[in-house]
């Protein structure tokens, strides 16, 4: 599979990466997740981090994340806003 300019193994889904979130619409419960490896900016859903992390979804916050595949293309699941 491949990814942005990478190929992915196809354990990819268990690989832990980390970025900051660049936008976020509470409304709309989505966002965009800037990566810290610089392959292109990263949607999720507000699902795919814990209930109890909803309150700290902001932006420039840092997170970490695993890549999934979602109808329209590589997204982030099983995401957790981490301490700078």
């Amino acid at each position: 599979m491949c990814f942005g300019s990478q190929i992915v193994p196809n354990t990819w889904e268990d690989i832990l990466l980390k970025g900051k979130i660049k936008s976020y619409n509470p409304q709309n419960a989505f966002g965009f997740i800037t990566q810290d490896s610089g392959e292109d900016d990263l949607f999720f859903f507000k699902n795919a981090f814990p209930e109890d992390q909803y309150g700290t979804i902001q932006v420039g916050k840092p997170v970490e994340y695993v890549v999934v595949a979602g109808q329209k293309g590589p997204q982030a699941a099983k995401a957790h806003v981490i301490e700078d």
